[in-house]
């Protein structure tokens, strides 16, 4: 549940979330037009970027780009307890912008992983004044986030990014690369599974184990996402739909509505 929360000018947002993982495991994803930071007070499981993984334990930080898909894989029995905070290029002044594209400078690379042992130990009590934001007037909040987040970028850069390795050629990492580079197309499973010469079967089952979500539910998520930033930019819904490849309206609707839970003309 979240426990505070703050919405503000574009897109950007602020929230201190508990959740207690008693069941079973769970897996919470999304993708969106904003960067987001994750910065784990409690909680064990694996962050999934764009079929890249990570540990989830408590301190570490995760500074993810815009458009990339990605989730948390929880597990069962423990308290999940978290500080959620994203933010656009539009929060930010061009010097501090430049230093945000510094952390993605290299080809493919949407996301960056700070381990407890790596980070500022500043870095918790910075976002820890986030929370008197909300003791503001309404009309200073913005501002007051601006600064801090410009505030949070440069102190990441004091932390030391942990590299983490994977495998170029596992099978998840592999189609999630072909979807994004051909995410406008008309893709089918079968089309998929004769590229990388596996059974329907087989694909749908090592890309779900590997990334958290179905691959039909993966390019759903993708193309909302371009779709929903071409309407902010001035593109019809139509319009949108068509260029992200939504091959009839009512299909990219029903799919827009599921991802962000409006419809596409009410942005």
């Amino acid at each position: 549940m979240s426990i505070l929360k703050f919405d503000g000018n574009y897109g950007c947002s602020f929230s201190y979330n508990v959740s207690e993982m008693t069941e079973k495991k769970q897996t919470i994803s999304h993708c969106h037009n904003e960067y987001e930071i994750l910065f784990i007070l409690n909680g064990s499981g694996r962050y999934i970027v764009e079929g890249r993984e990570y540990p989830i334990r408590p301190r570490t930080l995760m500074l993810i780009s815009p458009l990339a898909y990605h989730a948390v894989e929880l597990d069962k029995g423990i308290t999940y307890e978290r500080y959620v905070i994203s933010f656009s290029v539009h929060n930010l002044i061009d010097r501090v912008r430049k230093i945000l594209s510094t952390f993605f400078s290299e080809e493919n690379e949407c996301s960056v992983y700070f381990s407890s042992e790596s980070i500022n130990s500043f870095i918790g009590q910075h976002i820890d004044r986030f929370e008197s934001m909300l003791n503001l007037p309404e009309e200073k909040r913005d501002v007051y986030f601006d600064l801090l987040i410009s505030e949070l970028v440069v102190l990441l850069c004091t932390s030391k990014k942990e590299v983490i390795s994977y495998n170029e050629d596992e099978i998840g990492i592999r189609v999630i690369k072909y979807l994004n580079d051909h995410i406008d197309k008309n893709i089918s499973l079968d089309y998929l599974a004769k590229k990388f010469f596996v059974s329907k079967y087989y694909l749908c089952r090592a890309f779900k184990k590997h990334n958290g979500i179905s691959v039909h539910g993966y390019i759903n998520q993708k193309r909302v996402t371009y779709a929903k930033q071409l309407i902010e930019q001035g593109e019809t819904a139509s319009g949108a739909a068509y260029k992200v490849g939504f091959g009839d309206y009512s299909a990219f609707y029903r799919a827009y509505v599921k991802v962000t839970g409006k419809s596409p003309t009410n942005n």
